[in-house]
């Protein structure tokens, strides 16, 4: 689809098309399988730059969402509803630990299916760092299930109500995958401050896996790409 570098997608004119390794002066990933979405790249630059004006510090970090292997494919898999519905779970989690600082959940999303019948989501979650700086543990309590009060079980717990599953259901083990830096291999995250151009470049490439145009299900009549809507206060995109 993509072997003569087309400047517009096949499946949908209004989508353009990115080939190199540098997006507005920011480095991206490269994929052999297809472009990126430069449409798509831009919402990342937006959201990102939006985030700084909005925290002194903001912890941002990749994960994915993922159905039970074994769970047929259902109607829910046919929108995003579900995913609609982790969030507001995840926000009534985070509500429910009444940190010193306040914080507001803001997010890019990507939903992807190439090899399952069924989809899956890339996420980039965006959080002020002074009420939260770390994952937590991943694996679950004593009794197998998700009761810790730490990010990563407060998203499995919502991840699992979201799906109509019991929080405490100790069936389905690590169904968010924690996405680990390239280079380190410890968990992908980064700490966004306003005019700390290092930062907000990791923070683009993290979140430029999320615009890869080869494995995006533009057929299903779902959305493939979205986020928080949000005000940019500074020029970090020209025309």
């Amino acid at each position: 689809m993509f072997q003569h570098h087309p400047l517009r997608h096949p499946l949908n004119d209004k989508l353009r098309l990115h080939y190199t390794e540098t997006y507005r002066g920011f480095d991206v990933q490269h994929w052999t399988d297809g472009p990126l979405v430069e449409n798509y790249l831009d919402r990342v630059l937006h959201t990102l730059d939006a985030v700084t004006w909005i925290n002194h510090s903001t912890f941002a970090f990749r994960v994915d969402l993922h159905f039970p292997s074994e769970m047929p494919r259902l109607p829910m898999h046919e929108t995003n509803d579900v995913l609609a519905q982790f969030f507001t779970n995840f926000r009534n989690e985070l509500k429910q630990r009444k940190t010193k600082y306040p914080t507001q959940l803001h997010n890019l999303w990507a939903r992807e299916q190439a090899n399952s019948d069924k989809p899956h989501y890339h996420l980039m979650l965006m959080l002020n760092r002074n009420a939260y700086d770390s994952l937590g543990t991943f694996g679950p309590d004593g009794f197998g299930v998700y009761s810790f009060n730490n990010l990563y079980h407060r998203m499995m717990r919502s991840w699992l109500k979201a799906m109509g599953f019991a929080q405490d259901d100790p069936r389905f083990h690590q169904l968010i995958h924690i996405c680990k830096n390239p280079v380190t291999q410890a968990p992908w995250s980064c700490v966004l401050h306003r005019d700390d151009w290092v930062a907000m470049n990791e923070a683009v490439y993290m979140a430029s896996y999320l615009c890869k145009a080869y494995s995006k299900p533009f057929g299903q009549r779902a959305h493939v790409f979205d986020g928080s809507r949000l005000q940019q206060q500074s020029p970090l995109i020209t025309e």
